[in-house]
């Protein structure tokens, strides 16, 4: 009963504390102040769980908050970067609209189900901190192919544009993606208390999808804060710092995620037994106030 109704409040603040975010957005176009609430709504979330979840549960849903936060989302820039033409990016890959969001779309779906299948594979068979880790390394390194089409690399290497994108934005992003967000949700799901599976779960969505918003109202902050410009109609574009932006945000942000995991994150094997009460591993089968394995062992 008090976890029911804990986790209904946590559910409830929550829902309040983004309708104040959403307000703030719309009543004002000064970014400092957007800025400022953005940031005092990730803070007083962050300590908020640890009020309304179990420690174990609060921490790891953090983890999975800040590193989504944290990950600040540049992507508005990429895709003006990607698909405006001539005038407004000289030299740039001028992307049709059909191939950028149809065409790609279809491939990712099909490399994000290759994603659960190279975690099952691999990842699976690691400890919850290593395959964190990794997850961040690779998501990181992901970052090289944006960098590497801006500086135009990919001309001088003789790879063309649709190609090159293919390869690092279709096909390697989504793999990776999914392989770091397959261990949290992993670890998550069986650490929701008993009866609470659906609920719990539900928060933890929630909580996911708010670290992204936040990490895209961050992402316009850090875009103003670039100097990157993107006035299409009037050709004024202005993407000379768009490297130093990927270098900062898609490259050592989500490298936070590593100290993040010594903190936050229990160190067990994906197939240990978590005790109900102290949420600490213990290989072997299941018992009375055990949880079920991570992954089951064949």
């Amino acid at each position: 009963c008090f976890v029911s109704r804990d986790m209904f409040l946590m559910g409830t603040f929550m829902g309040c504390l983004s309708v104040a975010l959403a307000v703030t957005q719309l009543a004002t176009e000064n970014m400092y102040v957007e800025f400022g609430v953005t940031l005092g709504v990730a803070s007083v979330l962050s300590v908020s769980m640890f009020f309304f979840m179990e420690k174990r549960l609060a921490k790891a849903t953090l983890f999975l908050f800040l590193t989504n936060t944290v990950s600040v989302s540049f992507g508005s820039a990429m895709q003006y970067w990607f698909t405006v033409d001539e005038t407004c990016n000289p030299g740039g890959p001028h992307f049709d609209y059909l191939f950028f969001t149809v065409y790609t779309s279809v491939i990712a779906q099909v490399f994000n189900a290759l994603g659960i299948y190279l975690f099952n594979v691999y990842l699976s068979k690691f400890r919850m901190r290593s395959a964190l880790i990794v997850s961040a390394l690779i998501s990181s390194t992901a970052s090289l192919g944006d960098f590497a089409m801006v500086m135009r690399w990919n001309l001088r290497w003789g790879i063309p544009d649709r190609w090159f994108y293919l390869i690092g934005d279709t096909i390697l992003e989504p793999i990776v993606l999914m392989m770091a967000f397959m261990p949290s949700t992993v670890l998550i799901s069986k650490m929701c208390p008993k009866n609470m599976e659906a609920t719990t779960f539900a928060i933890l969505a929630s909580f996911s999808n708010l670290g992204g918003a936040l990490s895209s109202s961050f992402g316009v902050f850090a875009m103003q804060a670039a100097g990157i410009k993107t006035d299409v109609e009037s050709g004024q574009c202005d993407f000379s710092n768009l490297p130093w932006l990927i270098v900062v945000c898609g490259m050592c942000l989500p490298l936070v995620a590593v100290p993040l995991t010594f903190v936050l994150i229990p160190d067990i094997d994906m197939s240990d037994n978590l005790k109900e009460e102290e949420g600490l591993p213990e290989p072997g089968g299941e018992k009375a106030g055990e949880k079920t394995p991570l992954i089951k062992k064949e």
